[in-house]
C-alpha cells in the first residue's frame, strides 16, 4: 500500500510538473541556426525551466515579422532584414534580444555547376541571375557585402526572390545562377551537382551579426520573468550545440537531432560540413547592425536609421548570464 501511495503522488506531482509548464511557439525559417533552440529541446533545458518549446518553421523572417508585431506569436528566430528595421521604427513591439548566428558561419556562394569553370573572381559575377530571400533580407546584404569585395554592386547581376529551400532547387535546375546558401543548404546543393565558389566570411572583412532571437515586446512587458527563463534555457542550449559544432564528444548525438527536427534528413550532409556558430553567451555585435541598417538605408528600404538601443534589448541576456554565469569563450 505504501509504495502505491508513493507511486501515486510521484504521477500526480509528474503531471502537476506538465501541467505547469508553459507552452511557447517559436517562429523560425528552418536552417543549422535553430541548433540552439533544438538542444534546449532535446536537451530539457526548457523543460528545467517549467518550458514546453515548439519550433515552427517560416519560409522566411520577413513572412515572420507581422506575425510577431501582431503577437500571434511571442518569439522568432531569424535574420536581420529592413522590414524588421522598419517595423520597429514604425513603433510595432518587436525587439532584438539574443545571438543566433554570428561570423564564422560557413556560408557559401553556390553557382550552378554549367557555369561555375567560367566564374575564376568576384567581378565575374556580373551579370548572373542570383537568388535571394527578398529585397531587404540578410541574404541580399550579404550578397552585396561579397560583390563590393570584387567591385560589384547588386545593380550588376539579377537578383531573384526565393525561398531558402527552394533555392537549391533553383540552382541544380538552372533557373537561377548561384545563392549564398546556409548550412547545410549549401552542402546539400553542392551534393546535388552546384559548385561551392566562395565563403563569405572570408571576403566581407567584418564580423556579421548574421541571426538572432525576438520578441513581442508587449508579450515580454507581461512575461519578463517567462523571457528570463526562455532565455536561460536558450544560452545553455547555445552552449550545448556550440560543444557540438566544435566537434566534441556530443556532436552525434546533435547530429541526429538535425536530422530530426530541419528539412535536411540526410546525416551524411551534417557529418561533412562545417557548422554555423553562435555566441556561448547570447551577445550581439552592435556594430554589425549598425553597417547593415546603412546599406539597407541606402538601397532606399529604409524610413530612418535606428540607434541600436532601440533595436536590441540586452537585457534578458544580461540576467540570464547572471544565473548561469559567462562562458569564458
Amino acid at each position: 500500500m505504501k509504495k502505491t501511495l508513493i507511486a501515486l503522488a510521484t504521477l500526480l506531482l509528474a503531471s502537476q510538473a506538465s501541467q505547469a509548464a508553459t507552452k511557447l511557439v517559436i517562429g523560425t525559417v528552418p536552417t543549422i541556426g535553430d541548433g540552439p533552440l533544438i538542444c534546449a529541446i532535446e536537451k530539457g533545458f526548457f523543460r528545467e525551466q517549467d518550458i514546453e518549446a515548439e519550433i515552427v518553421p517560416f519560409r522566411s523572417g520577413a513572412d515572420m515579422v507581422p506575425q510577431i508585431a501582431r503577437g500571434d506569436i511571442a518569439l522568432m528566430g531569424g535574420g536581420l532584414s529592413a522590414s524588421f528595421f522598419n517595423a520597429i521604427a514604425d513603433g510595432m513591439p518587436i525587439r532584438y534580444f539574443a545571438n543566433r548566428a554570428q561570423t564564422p558561419v560557413y556560408h557559401q556562394l553556390v553557382l550552378r555547376k554549367e557555369i561555375a569553370a567560367k566564374i575564376k573572381e568576384i567581378k565575374d559575377l556580373k551579370g548572373l541571375r542570383l537568388g535571394t530571400t527578398g529585397a531587404g533580407s540578410q541574404t541580399e546584404y550579404e550578397t552585396a557585402k561579397v560583390l563590393a569585395a570584387g567591385g560589384l554592386t547588386l545593380d550588376d547581376v539579377d537578383m531573384k526572390s526565393l525561398g531558402m529551400p527552394e533555392t537549391v532547387l533553383a540552382i541544380t535546375s538552372g533557373a537561377i545562377d548561384g545563392a549564398i546558401l546556409v548550412p547545410p543548404l549549401d552542402t546539400s546543393a553542392v551534393r546535388q551537382g552546384g559548385v561551392a565558389f566562395i565563403d563569405p566570411d572570408k571576403v566581407i572583412g567584418m564580423k556579421l551579426e548574421v541571426s538572432g532571437m525576438f520578441y513581442n515586446l508587449d508579450w515580454a512587458n507581461r512575461n519578463r520573468e517567462l523571457l528570463d527563463r526562455f532565455t536561460v534555457a536558450y544560452i545553455k542550449g547555445a552552449r550545448y550545440y556550440l560543444e557540438a559544432v566544435r566537434k566534441g564528444p556530443n556532436r552525434s548525438e546533435v547530429t541526429d537531432w538535425l536530422v530530426k527536427h530541419t528539412p535536411i534528413k540526410d546525416r551524411a550532409i551534417y557529418e561533412n560540413m562545417a557548422w554555423t556558430e553562435v555566441n556561448p553567451d547570447g551577445a550581439i555585435l552592435p556594430e554589425s547592425i549598425v553597417d547593415m541598417q546603412d546599406f539597407y538605408m541606402k538601397r532606399g528600404y529604409l524610413k530612418r536609421v535606428l540607434p541600436v538601443d532601440a533595436i536590441v534589448d540586452t537585457g534578458p541576456v544580461r540576467r540570464a548570464l547572471a544565473k548561469v554565469g559567462p562562458s569564458g569563450k
